[in-house]
């Protein structure tokens, strides 16, 4: 049982056999569907014939796709075979007449019709026979019976001469030419450039015979055909039948007028059925004044022309001129020396694509890609589209791999709704016969925007700016070896886009150019940002100041970045003036300045340099100064060395508390220490005020049962603040028996100190102890802690 569309097929089968009208309409829809090759795979045989099993496959399958991608021109063709169509006569009695001849006819029953022409073949026994073209060939038929021969004479709708269009009269929109976007103030179609092949095609207009421009869908046939026929010489009028019309009228029509005639025949193979173009017709036409123009397409060209049936011999005889969808150079400049505005855009964008596909289908594709329906349909496309658009925008016209397109396209937005592969099928699959929103590159997988898109993206100006990160996302894969992209061409054209933003203030993109250059440019997006209060910027920028000795201006930046809080900077800054204070610190030094050298011993001490250090402390010390002593003598003593007693005396004779208290621990540590020097050392660094002393004599004053002293000097050491004052004080209390003083200084004292408690204070506290020998001392209980104290 026959399918839905297999019915179809063979319903339009019917009616192209019986109505010629009905054959251009079908053309027309299979045309307005965008779908290449479609009129010249359905035309590929005589209107009306049943096509073979392959061929009537090839049916299906295009009606197939017309339902699924093109509804409107499906329903169209679904009417059109609606259509009644007339009965075919009843069959008569069973009687005939044998064909056996090369040029002979075939009739079945009481012969009924002949058909005749030198075009017109039957088929009898599997061999093909050819029929007379005038009369009618019985030389070779056996007849059984009575026979009827019947002549049938066409004539069609065909206007008289003087009613066709004089080819002045005729615009491009008529002869076929789509419209582009309207623009107000110019013509729907743009001026006509000149193709390199126009001087060809006029030529091979002056001639005899049929010229048929090939090219594929959107090249500019029809307009270079509109421009060829307007260019010939003398007043032609211009005939233009439609896909599958009866063309033998126009050979009656015109012999009673001969002269200048164009017949336009779009799309050769909708005029090669039964009743359209044959090379005995072109001949008439021809001898009649008449120029046959016809387009096709290259495919169906070179395909039919190897061919053996009739049409194929009428585009095996035909002159042809190529139009290629790419335009030259030379076509490309006369196209920008056009006085229209829609030129230049087209000059810079058409691309590979052609001029002649930017006009006719670009502004059409531009409005798919930005449709509503596309952005619910195929969300990820859309935005995958708007990634390649914007790749041009930042100055990147070639293709470029899928990878980067995924990752420029990730910038917007995530897109969970439709998968990166979908996405990509959608955007490059061809649409309205032409091309899909995305186009192939030289290379395997990579792709760019259809360039109408990137041009009237930037005609409407309904696209937001591209996003910093795109721009940066693109300067950081041209910086990748290998890479496909022009990484000075992207880095001027964001320059462009993105430095009115800087010059107002901007620092984040100032930075983001300062991360993707290097050398003096580098340096120069540093120094904006920074100034825009960026302190990584300062940094940075500060340390390329210091590396160059202008120390100063490092200064300045790294001071604002670390009162802004940065503490990066901060470090930096201290750095830079603790450098910069070595440096003065050793001039003053060398000059014999005692403070100098001391500052300067202090800087360099732990540093690894102590040798330098003590030789500065001995400059300052050698030039009065006493803390320079101290700490010489502090040195010598923790490195074991006899200088330390006599630095610490001088220090000590000057006065210094700490030199005494110092040479006091220097002292006690000898075998046999003059006890009552080291304790008037001691008292003297106590009187000084140092509180180091006041434990120190302290803990001498214990050793020798001097509690109520002993203690007095830990009460004064804690209330300076002394850290170490309070576990000796418990220790003290502890060792008097008295636990719950001692408690309560031993809570102190871990507050203070928890690490350093010696393991008579972190053991567990005995029992209660007697009653204390001595009154117990609390800070309020000793009234002449002052005077102990000064």
């Amino acid at each position: 049982m026959a399918t839905e569309l297999e019915e179809l097929r063979d319903a339009l089968v019917r009616v192209m056999g019986s109505s010629p009208d009905a054959s251009r309409r079908i053309a027309e829809a299979l045309d307005q569907s965008g779908v290449p090759g479609a009129v010249e795979l359905w035309f590929r045989t005589p209107g009306g014939a049943v096509p073979d099993s392959t061929l009537g496959r090839e049916w299906v399958r295009l009606l197939a796709t017309l339902r699924r991608n093109h509804p409107k021109e499906f329903s169209d063709l679904q009417s059109i075979a609606a259509e009644p169509t007339a009965e075919p006569p009843p069959p008569g009695p069973a009687s005939g007449v044998t064909a056996a001849g090369p040029r002979s006819i075939a009739a079945g029953g009481d012969i009924g019709v002949a058909v005749t022409g030198d075009n017109a073949h039957v088929v009898t026994g599997g061999v093909t026979h050819h029929v007379a073209g005038d009369h009618i060939d019985f030389r070779e038929s056996k007849f059984h019976d009575r026979v009827v021969g019947v002549q049938h004479n066409h004539y069609g709708a065909v206007p008289a001469p003087a009613d066709w269009r004089p080819v002045r009269r005729v615009g491009p929109l008529e002869f076929g030419v789509r419209p582009t976007r309207p623009v107000p103030g110019v013509p729907d179609v743009p001026p006509y450039v000149e193709r390199d092949c126009d001087e060809d095609l006029r030529a091979k207009l002056t001639g005899h015979g049929l010229v048929v421009i090939l090219g594929r869908p959107c090249t500019g046939k029809s307009y270079t055909a509109w421009r060829a026929v307007r260019s010939l010489k003398g007043q032609r009028r211009l005939y233009a039948p439609d896909a599958g019309e009866d063309l033998r009228p126009l050979v009656a029509a015109l012999q009673g007028d001969p002269g200048g005639y164009v017949v336009w025949l779009d799309e050769l193979t909708g005029h090669l059925g039964a009743g359209g173009v044959d090379l005995r017709l072109l001949g008439r036409l021809n001898d009649l004044g008449a120029v046959v123009l016809a387009t096709m397409s290259p495919d169906e060209y070179y395909r039919r022309r190897a061919g053996t049936a009739p049409g194929d011999r009428v585009v095996a005889a035909a002159r042809t001129v190529e139009l290629a969808r790419e335009w030259s150079d030379a076509e490309l400049a006369r196209l920008a020396a056009l006085d229209d505005p829609r030129a230049y855009p087209a000059y810079m964008w058409s691309g590979r694509e052609g001029v002649a596909s930017y006009f006719a289908v670009g502004h059409h594709l531009y409005d798919e890609w930005r449709r509503v329906g596309t952005q619910l349909e195929h969300p990820r496309g859309q935005l995958l589209v708007r990634a390649a658009v914007d790749l041009a925008r930042c100055g990147v016209t070639a293709a470029v791999p899928a990878e980067l397109l995924r990752k420029v396209q990730e910038q917007y937005r995530a897109e969970d709704r439709e998968s990166f592969e979908d996405a990509l099928a959608w955007a490059t699959a061809p649409m309205f016969g032409v091309s899909g929103l995305l186009v192939a590159g030289a290379e395997d997988g990579a792709w760019r925007a259809y360039g109408a898109l990137v041009a009237e993206a930037l005609r409407s100006g309904d696209l937001e700016p591209v996003p910093d990160e795109v721009w940066w996302t693109l300067l950081d894969a041209a910086r990748e070896p290998g890479a496909p992209l022009d990484f000075p061409a992207v880095l001027d054209a964001a320059r462009n886009a993105l430095y009115p933003r800087v010059e107002a203030g901007d620092p984040a993109v100032a930075l983001g150019f300062a991360r993707r250059t290097e050398g003096d440019e580098r340096e120069v997006w540093l120094r904006r940002a920074a100034e825009a209060g960026d302190a990584w910027a300062a940094v940075e920028l500060a340390e390329i100041l210091r590396e160059r000795g202008e120390e100063s201006r490092a200064l300045s930046y790294l001071e604002r970045a670390a009162e802004s809080g940065s503490e990066k900077a901060a470090a930096r800054l201290g750095s830079l003036l603790r450098d910069r204070a070595e440096h003065w610190l050793r001039r003053a030094a060398e000059a014999g300045e005692g403070e100098a050298a001391h500052e300067l011993g202090e800087m360099v001490i732990g540093t690894g340099r102590d040798d330098e250090a003590v030789r500065w402390y001995r400059r300052a010390a050698e030039a009065g100064h006493q803390k320079a002593a101290v700490r010489l003598g502090k040195l010598y003593s923790n490195w074991g060395r006899a200088e330390a007693e006599a630095w610490l005396r001088h220090a000590s004779d000057w006065g210094d508390p700490s030199a005494a208290n110092m040479l006091a621990i220097h002292l006690s540590a000898e075998e046999a220490p003059d006890e009552a020097e080291v304790e008037a050392l001691f008292r003297q660094a106590v009187e000084g005020g140092n509180r180091s002393a006041m434990v120190n004599l302290g803990i001498r004053l214990e050793n020798e049962g001097r509690y109520v002293e002993a203690g007095s000097l830990y009460l004064a050491a804690d209330r300076t603040g002394y850290p170490f004052a309070a576990r000796h004080m418990a220790q003290l209390l502890l060792t008097q028996g008295k636990e719950k003083e001692a408690a309560d200084w031993r809570r102190k004292a871990a507050a203070v100190d928890p690490e350093g408690l010696p393991e008579s204070l972190t053991a567990p506290l005995p029992s209660p102890a007697p009653a204390p020998l001595v009154p117990g001392l609390t800070p309020d209980d000793d009234p002449d802690l002052d005077t102990v104290w000064e």
